[in-house]
């Protein structure tokens, strides 16, 4: 990686850290996709859907204190000035939210989309 070291390259950064807050987000919607279809389902008093809502829930935390860490331990040791080190810090924190948030807003609609499939089932056990 190079050195920031003015802004037009921090501005640059934090642009593109965005981005890949987006996509880290899509990729952990898809790994969580993955992983929910691999329970099979249980006969009699199904409870793999608590099973599923775990797998979620952690490939989620992974996926958000991942990113943050890899930005906070790895691509700020490349800022040169410390008040650039501190914008994108702040960024690092916009990012977090950004990779919550389509985490979960693109997980809530691919849900309710399939309401009954294993993924679907992550919402809890359905009424019949």
């Amino acid at each position: 990686m190079t050195p920031v070291t003015n802004l037009p390259q921090l501005q640059q950064l934090m642009n593109s850290t965005m981005i890949y807050a987006v996509i880290v987000g899509l990729v952990a919607v898809v790994a969580s996709l993955t992983v929910a279809n691999m329970f099979p389902w249980e006969g009699g008093n199904d409870k793999s859907y608590v099973k599923r809502r775990i797998a979620f829930v952690v490939i989620g935390l992974v996926a958000i204190l991942g990113f943050w860490l890899y930005n906070d331990l790895y691509v700020v040791e490349h800022i040169r000035n410390a008040g650039f080190q501190n914008m994108f810090k702040a960024c690092n924190v916009k990012c977090i939210f950004i990779n919550m948030g389509v985490y979960l807003i693109a997980s809530c609609i691919l849900m309710f989309t399939f309401r009954h499939s294993k993924f679907g089932s992550i919402l809890g056990k359905e009424k019949k």
